[in-house]
């Protein structure tokens, strides 16, 4: 149990951001009501405004837990493995499993992106850094596997795949047409590769 000073928190921090991910997720920012948010979490506006201090407040911090997830499932693999057109290739596929998974549709980060259209300052300023990332860590592995030649360009259009592939599967595209957009993905990726000789 956490607790603040002087007064005992009722719940757990740690589940509540857990339960506040998959709300998030699955209905977005919007969608998600003060209700919502007490009766999924198990606590009452009071104790999450005390704890959070905003509906936006708990969103940064579910924002701050999915991260940590996305960089072990899917980023750090991709930015730390010395084989860059296959780390790429491996990116894909476990993107696919995580956007299609139970109740999520896409990836939060990203549908917060295109629910939010650019209206919020903060939100705007995440998900671009979010998107920079991804960017950044599918040049390095370009670059890595295949020589700097279009690495830009070429990230460029990989980073649109991914986007894609979140959109697909945030508009309930089915596993099926997640995977041939992945596929798409693979195709261009294998005529990256360098030839012998």
């Amino acid at each position: 149990m956490t607790t603040t000073a002087g007064r005992p928190r009722s719940f757990d921090t740690d589940v509540v951001l857990d339960r506040a991910v998959e709300l998030f997720w699955g209905r977005g920012y919007r969608d998600t009501t003060t209700r919502d948010l007490e009766k999924q979490l198990g606590i009452s506006q009071s104790s999450l405004y005390n704890a959070f201090g905003s509906k936006q407040g708990l969103m940064s911090a579910a924002l701050d837990r999915y991260e940590r997830l996305t960089e072990e499932a899917l980023l750090a693999p991709l930015e730390t493995s010395p084989d860059g057109l296959d780390a790429i290739d491996v990116f894909f596929d476990a993107l696919a499993k995580w956007v299609t998974g139970k109740g999520r549709g896409g990836c939060m980060i990203i549908n917060l992106m295109a629910d939010d259209g650019g209206t919020d300052a903060a939100v705007t300023a995440r998900t671009r850094s979010y998107r920079r990332r991804v960017r950044d860590a599918l040049r390095d592995a370009l670059v890595r596997g295949a020589g700097r030649k279009d690495a830009d360009i070429r990230a460029d259009l990989l980073l649109g795949e991914v986007l894609g592939i979140n959109v697909a599967a945030r508009g309930a595209a089915s596993p099926q047409e997640v995977h041939r957009l992945v596929a798409g993905a693979h195709h261009l990726i294998d005529g990256w590769r360098p030839t012998a000789g």
